[in-house]
């Protein structure tokens, strides 16, 4: 029995010497829990569709030529004058995005105020009635194509497609003061290019340049200068700014 006992006092004693070991150790704070990592931002496309505004400036050249209604001879009388003015409107499109390379279409309704004109004066000694003729077009629009280049929020882009505007032609006689007015809608072509930056994932700024040349057309007097018909050829330059939303 005493051997038992000696043996019991042994383990204790060794149980006793551990815990004492154990107590003078040093004693370090547990470790903080790894940080949630931030969720990554999402990355911009410009995939989707958008609707905005644009306004701007045209500057351009019209041409008239005369010519002899019956054979079509060409009377020697031709003038380029300057055809200036505002604009704005609305714009709608849609862009598909894979890698850095950006297909769209988009289309423009635009109302405007270009004005430009000429004055042939009157010259009795060549018995020249005289002149006189204004160009305005008020309302104008396209349909396009677009291809773009992203470099992230910023696309550099060329579009080009159909052009449409309505223009409006009034001559006078300078000496017999008759009037004749012609008004109609004519197409033709426009392209160019633009730059377009992403403020947000929503908002899109930019701008954009664009060529116009309507189709060449001949209308015939019938009052103003009777025998005579004139043939047009409108061009022009936009520059605007645009504002849009992308859903």
């Amino acid at each position: 029995m005493c051997k038992y006992a000696s043996s019991g006092l042994v383990a204790f004693a060794l149980f006793a010497c551990h815990v004492a070991h154990a107590a003078d150790l040093p004693h370090y704070p547990a470790p903080a829990p790894a940080p949630l990592l931030a969720p990554a931002a999402p990355v911009f496309t410009w995939t989707g569709f958008y609707v905005g505004g644009q306004a701007g400036y045209a500057w351009g050249r019209d041409r008239t030529s005369e010519y002899v209604t019956g054979s079509g001879a060409f009377t020697g009388f031709a003038v380029k004058y300057n055809v200036n003015g505002a604009l704005g409107g609305i714009h709608g499109g849609g862009n598909y995005q894979f890698g850095a390379i950006v297909l769209g279409a988009e289309a423009d309704l635009e109302a405007a105020q270009l004005r430009g004109g000429f004055v042939d004066p009157t010259n009795a000694a060549t018995a020249d009635p005289g002149g006189a003729a204004r160009v305005s077009i008020g309302t104008q629009g396209s349909v396009r194509g677009r291809v773009g280049y992203a470099l992230d929020r910023t696309m550099v882009y060329g579009t080009g497609g159909l052009a449409l505007a309505d223009i409006r032609y009034s001559f006078v006689n300078l000496t017999t003061r008759v009037t004749e007015n012609t008004q109609k809608l004519r197409s033709g072509y426009t392209f160019g290019g633009g730059i377009d930056y992403a403020i947000t994932n929503n908002l899109i700024g930019g701008v954009e340049y664009r060529y116009s040349e309507f189709s060449k057309f001949t209308y015939n007097s019938t009052a103003s200068f009777p025998g005579l018909n004139g043939r047009q050829l409108p061009r022009s330059n936009t520059l605007r700014v645009r504002l849009g939303y992308k859903f």
